[in-house]
């Protein structure tokens, strides 16, 4: 189960022979934003246009930007993807205009995801089950497995719907849906589980995924501690029955999830790898 926002951003500018005599100390500047994550700042001076992201979030995330140049050249290779932490603003690059004096336009076309390309994950952390410490529940699916692991280190807990969810470790959310209902093995609903994400401290992203419907119990810029309730079980998306799917991931440069192998402590040892059709508590 993975997410990322692509979007189709055309937003340029096409001055006439005019364009060349604004002077460097009184620039034109245009700002736009997206998905009140971040926006993009444009600032003409004289021959060039130089280009600004500001991180409008606590959390870091991952931007492959794409242009379509007319008469501008890049001080830049194109396309390039690069992560920006919170809360941040960065010049990325400037526009040259070739020929002054004549028309020059540019696009832009944005994917982003949560995340960085930075994040390197402890491998000696040690995670906590996702539920509570007095609850025990049956892993049906665990890594690379048949039915929709393979290739993903991704755990699957059968529980009941409405089973709260803990947070296996600390860490900020940087991202929640709850709006979904449906919930069955058909394709079309891969997009639409509900789940929260919570980055940690490596800047890697925990996932609870298929959880009900309204029943997220944290926000967007939340502190969590691990064993803090999260949310309630669901069977949402794509899914054959109640459970709740949990991975950890970070992201590619192509703004594709990479999951991580991880541990937990679990029936009183530490260092568990669950295994399929065995089941587990605190």
């Amino acid at each position: 189960m993975w997410f990322f926002v692509p979007i189709l951003v055309l937003f340029g500018f096409i001055y006439g022979p005019t364009a060349h005599s604004v002077v460097s100390d009184s620039p034109i500047s245009s700002r736009e934003c997206y998905d009140n994550t971040f926006c993009i700042e444009s600032v003409e001076k004289d021959d060039r246009v130089e280009l600004y992201v500001t991180n409008l979030v606590q959390w870091d995330f991952t931007l492959v930007v794409d242009l379509k140049l007319e008469n501008m050249v890049s001080d830049y290779p194109l396309p390039f993807t690069r992560s920006f932490p919170g809360r941040g603003r960065e010049r990325v690059m400037n526009l040259r205009i070739a020929r002054p004096g004549k028309s020059w336009s540019f696009r832009f076309n944005l994917q982003w995801a949560v995340g960085t390309l930075e994040a390197e994950h402890d491998n000696q952390y040690v995670y906590g089950l996702p539920f509570g410490r007095s609850e025990s529940y049956l892993v049906a699916q665990s890594f690379d497995g048949a039915a929709t692991h393979r290739g993903k280190y991704a755990i699957d807990f059968d529980m009941p719907v409405g089973t709260g969810i803990r947070a296996a470790r600390d860490g900020i959310v940087v991202e929640v849906e709850e709006s979904y209902y449906k919930g069955t093995l058909d394709p079309s609903l891969k997009s639409q589980a509900n789940f929260v994400k919570i980055r940690h401290t490596d800047g890697t992203i925990g996932h609870y995924v298929h959880l009900m419907q309204n029943g997220v119990r944290v926000y967007a810029g939340d502190r969590i501690r691990r064993g803090d309730l999260i949310a309630y079980s669901g069977d949402t998306g794509y899914s054959s029955g109640p459970h709740l799917h949990f991975e950890v991931y970070t992201i590619s440069k192509f703004l594709q999830q990479r999951t991580i192998p991880i541990r937990f402590r679990a029936n009183g040892r530490n260092g568990v790898v669950p295994l399929e059709a065995t089941v587990y508590g605190h």
